[in-house]
C-alpha cells in the first residue's frame, strides 16, 4: 500500500525542551486560578500547592513530571502518527445561522436544530450530530437540555451541545443515562491561566456521575497570550498541561489527548482569527509537543475567516488542515462555521463534508501489486490504444478515482448546460433535497425512552424556567 507519511515539523528537539521547561516554570511559579473549594482540596491531594486566599493552584515541576510519566506509560502502546489519520468533522453550536442565498444572518431557532439533525444523517464524514445552533425561541435556561432532547429523540448519530449551567447539566446526565450513553463535559480554561467557577462546579457534577471530562484551552495570541508564536505555544502548553492535571486531580483519570483551540488575534480588527497561516504553525507545534508527551493531539485547523465559501475559505481550510495533519495531529476544528464563529451554515457543512471526503481519499493511498500495476494490460493495449473498454477499468474505476457530488469536473459547455451552478448552489440544493420533510421526522428511539426523556425535560422546564 502506498501511503503518505508525516514528515512536517517546526520545532527542533532543543526548542521543544525549552518550551517544556518554561511551561513547568509557569505552572510552578504562577499556577492556575481555581475558584472552587472542593477543587482546591482535590488539587492539594494531587500534590499541588494551594493558596486559599487567591484560589491559586501551583503545580510543582516534580508533580507535573510525575503525571506526565504516568501519561507516557499508559499510552506507550498506542500507534504513532507517522501515517496521518483519516479526518472526521464536528459541529460547534453557534448563536447565529447564515443564509447564504440572501446573505443575511439571524438568531438560530429550534427548527434549525431539527433541520441540522436531518442533514447530518446524510453526511458520512460528520459522525456526531451536535446542535447546529442555540435555539433562541427556547427559554435560555434550558436551550442545552432541549437540544439534547431533540438529538436523543431524532438522531441516529450521537451528539450534544455546549452544557451551559450546573442546573441543566443534571438533567442532561439523566437523559444520557436513559439512552445508555456517556455524556462528556468540556472543561475549558479562561485564558490566561484560570477556570470559571461554574465550569469547575459542572466538572465536579460530571465526575461524581462517572462521566468523562475533556479539555480545550483557547489561548489567543496578542490578546490572552503573547503575540509571538513561541509565547502563544508556551502559554497554550501550560494551559493544556494544567488542564490535564486538573482532570487528574478531580477524577483520578489519566488524560491522554492534547486538545486545545489556540488561535491568534488579528491586530487590525481585534477579532480572533480562524484562518491565518498561524493556524498551520500552531497545529504542527501541537503535534510535536503531544508526541513529546507520548499522546495524540488535535488542533483548531481546517477553519477560515472567510464569511462565504469562496477561494479564501477553501485555501485557508486546506492550508491549516493539511499542514497540521501532516505534522501529526489527528483532529481538526468544527465544520459548518462561517468565519470565526460568525454563525452556522448548512451549505458550508455540506461543502466541508465533501472536502474531508477528498482528504480521506488521499490518506488512503493506493494499492501497489501486479494486478494494479497492470503491466500485462499495458503491453496488450500497446502503443496508441486506450483503456476505456477494458474489464480492468470497470473493476478498479471506483477505487482509483474520487467521484465528487459537488465539485465541478465538467467543461465550460457542460457546466452552462447544467445551469452554470456554483458550488454554493449545489450545496444548497443538496441541503434542501435531503432535509425535505424534516418537520415531520419521527423519533428514532423506542417509545419508553422517548417518554422518559419527555418527562425529564418537562421537569427541567418547571424547575429552571421560573
Amino acid at each position: 500500500m502506498g501511503r503518505i507519511r508525516c514528515e512536517v515539523t517546526i520545532l527542533k528537539p532543543e526548542e521543544i525542551e525549552l518550551i517544556h521547561n518554561r511551561t513547568l516554570r509557569i505552572l510552578e511559579n504562577v499556577g492556575l486560578r481555581v475558584p472552587n473549594e472542593e477543587c482546591l482540596d482535590l488539587c492539594e491531594k494531587a500534590g499541588a500547592i494551594v493558596d486559599r486566599q487567591s484560589s491559586v493552584v501551583r503545580i510543582p515541576s516534580k508533580v507535573m513530571e510525575s503525571l506526565l510519566d504516568m501519561i507516557r506509560k499508559k499510552y506507550a502502546d498506542e500507534d504513532n502518527v507517522e501515517i496521518p489519520s483519516k479526518l472526521a468533522g464536528s459541529i460547534s453550536t453557534q448563536v447565529f445561522v447564515i443564509d447564504y442565498k440572501t446573505k443575511t444572518r439571524r438568531y438560530g431557532l429550534l427548527d434549525d436544530v431539527m433541520k441540522g439533525i436531518a442533514l447530518v444523517e446524510h453526511l458520512r464524514n460528520i459522525p456526531f450530530c451536535d446542535a447546529v445552533t442555540i435555539p433562541s425561541d427556547v427559554h435560555h435556561a434550558i436551550t442545552d437540555v432541549v437540544s439534547y432532547q431533540k438529538i436523543y429523540e431524532y438522531s441516529t448519530k450521537p451528539g450534544g451541545t455546549y452544557i451551559l449551567s450546573p442546573e441543566s447539566a443534571r438533567y442532561i446526565i439523566e437523559m444520557a443515562k436513559v439512552m445508555g450513553r456517556k455524556v462528556g463535559y468540556l472543561l475549558e480554561t479562561v485564558s490566561p491561566l484560570q477556570f470559571r467557577k461554574e465550569s469547575l462546579e459542572m466538572a465536579l457534577i460530571f465526575v461524581k456521575e462517572g462521566q468523562p471530562l475533556a479539555i480545550a484551552p483557547m489561548v489567543m495570541g496578542g490578546a490572552t497570550g503573547p503575540v509571538t508564536l513561541a509565547g502563544t505555544v508556551t502559554l497554550m502548553n501550560a494551559e493544556v498541561l494544567g488542564s490535564m492535571f486538573m482532570v487528574y486531580a478531580l477524577s483520578r483519570e489519566i488524560p491522554g489527548f492534547y486538545g486545545h483551540g489556540t488561535h491568534s488575534m488579528d491586530l487590525r480588527t481585534m477579532i480572533c482569527s480562524f484562518g491565518s497561516p498561524n493556524q498551520a504553525l500552531l497545529g504542527i507545534a501541537s503535534a510535536q509537543l503531544a508526541k513529546f508527551y507520548g499522546i495524540k493531539a488535535g488542533s483548531n485547523s481546517g477553519l477560515t475567516d472567510a464569511l462565504v465559501p469562496d477561494f479564501q475559505a477553501g485555501f485557508e481550510k486546506a492550508l491549516s488542515a493539511i499542514m497540521s495533519c501532516m505534522g501529526g495531529t489527528i483532529g481538526i476544528g468544527a465544520q459548518g462555521i462561517a468565519g470565526a464563529d460568525q454563525g452556522f451554515s448548512f451549505e458550508q457543512l455540506v461543502i466541508d463534508n465533501e472536502w474531508i471526503d477528498a482528504y480521506n481519499y488521499v490518506i488512503d493511498g493506493f494499492e501497489v501489486n501486479d494486478d494494479t500495476i497492470a503491466a500485462d494490460l499495458i503491453e496488450r493495449v500497446g502503443i496508441g490504444g486506450n483503456f476505456l473498454g477494458e474489464e480492468h477499468t470497470l473493476q478498479y474505476m471506483r477505487k482509483s478515482y474520487w467521484f465528487s457530488k459537488l465539485f465541478n469536473r465538467n467543461n465550460w459547455d457542460g457546466w452552462v448546460k447544467e445551469g452554470s451552478k456554483s458550488l454554493l448552489d449545489k450545496a444548497h440544493e443538496f441541503v434542501e433535497e435531503v432535509t425535505a420533510g424534516y418537520k415531520e421526522r419521527l423519533p428514532v428511539i423506542e417509545a419508553s425512552k422517548y417518554e422518559e426523556i419527555e418527562y425529564i425535560v418537562e421537569r427541567a422546564k418547571k424547575e429552571l424556567c421560573k
